[in-house]
């Protein structure tokens, strides 16, 4: 057979022109044709690692600016109240919020309280034991300015120098107003000193639902705010 250029022509397939290619649809369009509840589906199995790692990031991003936050404040006094056992809880109205304006604290500027049971000797629990070490790390610090407690607890912190000696400590027009209500105990030393003021019968342990018997109100020895601690003695007793 003679090969021609005729012949290779007509041996050679034709080419075909090509099939028009199906344009993929969006997610916009597959999420459009579902069902809601087919649509929760296919993007939870689809993107969920996606929806985690947003979710993770946007926890994160808040926890950062909650610090930013809070770190833009002034702690100006920090009170615990130890062992008001009552059917109430403690209202910290009085100290954070009136006693605040009376102080006339700014925006930034905050009264911190908190509350805490503590138990000594055979009585003492886990949660004891915990109140106490974050006591002793506040003070540690100086992050603590008082403390409004019952006598036991007085007593113990005193006998580890924990108070201002008031006698010495307060101003003579301030001491004036607590001179007969002043709580005396010993030192570490054995030396008897004014470590605490009974709050009994006061409007600020009536507002404050305190229920020690008798409140008594000590200020840390290394306090940061010693002024404040004794602009509230002379809120509670000479407003």
């Amino acid at each position: 057979m003679k090969i021609t250029e005729e012949s290779m022509k007509q041996q050679t397939p034709q080419e075909t022109s090509p099939r028009p290619e199906t344009p993929e649809r969006t997610e916009r369009e597959k999420l459009k044709n579902m069902s809601r509840q087919d649509q929760l589906w296919y993007i939870w199995a689809y993107y969920k690692f996606h929806i985690i790692a947003v979710v993770m990031a946007l926890v994160v991003l808040q926890i950062i600016v909650s610090s930013l936050y809070r770190n833009s404040f002034d702690t100006v006094l920090h009170c615990i109240y130890v062992n008001s056992r009552s059917t109430e809880d403690v209202n910290p109205a009085p100290l954070e919020e009136d006693f605040a304006a009376w102080l006339g604290l700014g925006k930034k500027e905050l009264i911190t309280t908190e509350t805490a049971f503590i138990s000594f000797g055979e009585d003492a629990t886990d949660f004891s034991y915990a109140n106490m070490a974050k006591i002793s790390a506040l003070v540690s610090t100086q992050d603590l300015d008082v403390l409004i407690c019952d006598k036991e607890s007085l007593d113990h912190y005193a006998s580890l120098d924990g108070f201002v000696d008031l006698e010495q400590g307060l101003s003579p027009e301030t001491l004036a107003l607590v001179q007969n209500r002043l709580y005396r105990c010993p030192s570490s030393d054995g030396v008897t000193h004014a470590f605490a003021i009974d709050l009994s019968g006061t409007d600020f342990v009536a507002q404050s639902n305190l229920a020690q018997t008798p409140p008594l109100f000590g200020i840390i020895v290394n306090s940061a705010h010693t002024e404040n601690a004794e602009a509230l003695i002379r809120y509670i007793f000479a407003r």
